[in-house]
């Protein structure tokens, strides 16, 4: 583990980040996480939460929501998917280009749950998840095993999960809210970045 750590550094990072802010939030009942880094404002009028709207001022809550998480299973399931797949496009592509691909999929799947969703409360990594997910699986296509290859049956579980939330499922038996924008925001823009990247790095001697 200690060399995959350090042959991943970032992929390991945003799981100790998301870890760190889960207990900070959730356990220890830190409540000023939630209003700074909600996508949007949040204040409390009445009982009753007030939304406010995105601000290229403050732009940091395009990424924030990432580190909102809402339960144990949450956090524990988004975490053991970030590393498993952000450490094999940090292994091909790098520190900096894994953060990089972070950074653009938690902005693209996080405005696409606001534009589901309107301003409203949601957090969590899974659409950095799924972007990842889609990431591997596209540029594998392009480039057949440029990048670790994925269980088939981790892909088969990751869409089914994908639909069952979709379909209100999840939340029916009791998974609580389903951030499905960002889920479906973040594989888009995974599938789309996938081959793009894995083209743009080819060499000649490919």
């Amino acid at each position: 583990m200690p060399n995959n750590i350090r042959n991943a550094p970032v992929a390991f990072g945003l799981v100790a980040v998301s870890s760190v802010a889960f207990l900070l939030f959730y356990a220890l009942r830190i409540g000023v996480l939630l209003p700074l880094f909600n996508f949007v404002p949040l204040g409390v009028k009445d009982g009753a939460m007030v939304f406010g709207e995105p601000s290229l001022s403050q732009w940091w809550r395009f990424i924030t929501p990432t580190l909102l998480h809402f339960s144990w299973m949450h956090v524990i399931f988004n975490c053991l998917w970030l590393w498993e797949f952000g450490r094999r496009i940090e292994a091909r592509l790098g520190s900096v280009n894994l953060f990089g691909i972070f950074i653009v999929s938690a902005i693209f799947s996080n405005w696409a749950q606001y534009l589901v969703s309107g301003p409203s409360l949601f957090g969590g990594m899974s659409g950095v998840v799924y972007a990842f997910l889609g990431f591997i699986w596209s540029a594998n296509k392009v480039r057949p095993f440029w990048l670790e290859p994925l269980p088939h049956a981790i892909f088969g579980f990751m869409f089914v999960w994908l639909i069952l939330g979709a379909v209100g499922a999840l939340e029916f038996f009791g998974g609580g809210a389903i951030a499905n924008g960002a889920h479906a925001g973040g594989l888009v823009i995974g599938l789309v970045l996938g081959p793009i990247i894995a083209n743009l790095t080819k060499s000649e001697n490919d």
